[in-house]
């Protein structure tokens, strides 16, 4: 049987995102085997429409993706994360009630996808920005970054950006 590997993510009182990574065996697999690492992890998290949030998600998923043993794209993953996490805080919460974002992160398949939800159903696009402009890169850096990229209107309202990068070395993405 196929053993796999999730994550549990759960904020604490004090704002804080802990992960923890489980591995689950499918029935009939050796005990053993559940506690070898395997190259599968699925991060979901709800977080405040904060940019306190958004630092703190960037601390975690750099330490989740090097202890994955991801460190070869693990400061893209978290760049990009970090950028799609602050237009969802900055254009797809604003005015909205309750203000708060998705956040979904898998390694799988010899890739790894990072998933930003926010119930604004504009979609996003990248821009130029003029030379002294603080802001409007972040979707061509996300261009830069990613070997593939999108935004996905939900049916039953918001969008969901998401971002994908493959591993290299690991097996193809199917």
């Amino acid at each position: 049987m196929e053993t796999q590997s999730a994550a549990v993510v759960a904020r604490s009182p004090g704002g804080a995102l802990e992960v923890a990574l489980r591995t689950r065996a499918g029935s009939g697999a050796p005990a053993a085997a559940a506690r070898v690492p395997q190259p599968f992890f699925e991060v979901v998290a709800l977080m405040p429409a904060e940019l306190r949030a958004v630092c703190r998600v960037r601390g975690e998923l750099l330490r989740l993706l090097v202890g994955s043993g991801l460190s070869e794209v693990a400061d893209a993953v978290v760049l990009g994360a970090s950028e799609l996490m602050a237009n969802a805080v900055t254009h797809g919460c604003r005015r909205q009630d309750p203000a708060q974002f998705s956040l979904r992160v898998e390694h799988s398949r010899g890739r790894v996808r990072v998933e930003v939800g926010d119930p604004s159903r504009v979609r996003p696009f990248p821009r130029l920005a003029s030379d002294d402009s603080e802001g409007g890169r972040g979707l061509l850096l996300v261009a830069a970054l990613a070997d593939r990229w999108g935004v996905r209107l939900e049916p039953c309202g918001g969008k969901t950006v998401w971002l994908e990068l493959d591993v290299p070395g690991k097996e193809a993405v199917s």
